[in-house]
């Protein structure tokens, strides 16, 4: 139930959520051209574990920032992506990615496409 004092706070609040909305998106290009230019090489499937770790922290980053913020779509799939990631944390060798990851990975691109086109 909403009252209609509390309908002054939420746009209140929706503006001050603005300008952090507008960043959150503008940081979003270079980690979908981080995660584009993997899911188009040629060694995506024995990718380095550094590779692997640093997509693993822009999905962490898009996760927790991105649920906080009203992208839920975007947020759920960072948080796959984070987590199906973790065998690559401590790796020191390579080792194969899944097609259930590649496609967890295809559907966080999409997703983050998708943020940018809408924007904040």
């Amino acid at each position: 139930m909403t009252f209609q004092a509390d309908v002054p706070q939420q746009a209140d609040l929706a503006a001050r959520l603005a300008p952090i909305r507008a960043h959150f998106v503008a940081t979003l290009g270079p980690r979908r051209e981080r995660l584009a230019t993997y899911l188009r090489s040629a060694d995506f499937r024995m990718p380095a574990p550094a590779v692997m770790r640093l997509l693993q922290e822009d999905a962490h980053k898009v996760r927790g920032v991105a649920l906080t913020l009203g992208f839920e779509p975007l947020g759920r799939a960072a948080g796959h992506v984070d987590e199906m990631l973790d065998p690559w944390k401590d790796a020191q060798d390579s080792v194969e990615v899944p097609p259930e990851l590649h496609a967890a990975l295809e559907t966080l691109l999409d997703e983050i496409e998708e943020t940018i086109a809408k924007g904040p």
